[in-house]
């Protein structure tokens, strides 16, 4: 009887409070992601300059001045707009991963309480 009792209890407990728990953890995981990589920030940043590198405007008739304003500044914005998108690919795929990890983990949470009756039982079977 106290054996029923505490199969009943874990039973009780795998189906409700552990997966409650695996899913904010799993949230977690996913905000801690999101922050770590910064992915609003930086999308929403894309097109800024590279660590603020930016050349300032010389005098109106000065053609050097322009053109290197326009050179520094346009560099800069694709320097930072490659770096920003490496940045927030390697977030996403890491959320991917986390998700697909998440997926996997959640399937073979609900089924692993059949697995280990079915193994005991396999197991007992090729005993006799």
């Amino acid at each position: 009887m106290f054996f029923l009792t505490i199969v009943g209890d874990y039973i009780t407990w795998h189906y409700s409070t552990a997966l409650l728990s695996f899913v904010r953890i799993y949230k977690n995981l996913w905000w801690f992601l999101t922050q770590f990589f910064s992915i609003p920030q930086l999308s929403v940043s894309l097109l800024a300059p590279y660590k603020r590198m930016t050349e300032h405007r010389g005098s109106l008739l000065d053609i050097e001045a322009w053109v290197g304003f326009f050179a520094i500044n346009v560099m800069s914005r694709l320097l930072g707009f490659f770096i920003r998108v490496m940045i927030i690919s390697a977030g996403l795929l890491s959320l991917l991963v986390l998700s697909l990890g998440a997926v996997t983990t959640y399937a073979l949470w609900l089924i692993a309480p059949f697995l280990v009756v079915f193994c005991f039982t396999f197991g007992v079977y090729l005993l006799f």
